[in-house]
């Protein structure tokens, strides 16, 4: 678990949920599955390959103290959105604004839960919007950034950098 600049957001892999739940921080769950783990796929109950579209949790499940968003880390942008991201945005923006440290996790810590962290950091204008924001980010922030395609993508997007 590596804290993101002096601010009260943290970023992980989904071994660290458990401490974190004991510490009282607020959970983002940026893994949709896998097995034994606390994901969108075991809050929201779906089985197999993937969640169905017409389920009123298929992009995320927001509760008071997580939001479990069905996020697939691969090289198509498709998988990742303004209406699943806005809501996690939202939600460590009001968490922490009252005060709580917020806990991003994923599978592996490389590439979903550390560019959530980043998108915050953007949308909060709390680092450069460049060409080099993502070398920035790695290296001043979280030296574990390996993003896949599709989130870089659309983090360029979204942010024009």
């Amino acid at each position: 678990m590596r804290q993101i600049k002096n601010i009260q957001l943290f970023v992980g892999v989904k071994e660290e949920y458990q401490i974190a739940r004991q510490k009282g921080m607020k959970i983002v769950c940026a893994l949709n599955r896998a097995n034994g783990y606390v994901t969108h796929q075991s809050i929201v109950g779906w089985q197999g390959r993937g969640c169905n579209p017409a389920n009123p949790n298929y992009l995320f499940k927001k509760e008071d103290d997580a939001i479990y968003l069905n996020m697939i880390d691969g090289d198509n942008p498709k998988y990742v959105n303004d209406e699943m991201i806005n809501p996690a945005l939202d939600f460590i923006h009001t968490h922490i604004e009252q005060g709580n440290d917020v806990f991003i996790y994923c599978s592996l810590g490389e590439s979903r839960s550390p560019s959530i962290a980043l998108m915050y950091l953007l949308e909060n204008n709390l680092i450069e919007k460049s060409e080099n924001t993502f070398n920035i980010f790695k290296q001043d922030y979280y030296p574990n950034y390996f993003p896949k395609q599709g989130n870089l993508l659309y983090i360029r997007k979204r942010w024009g950098i």
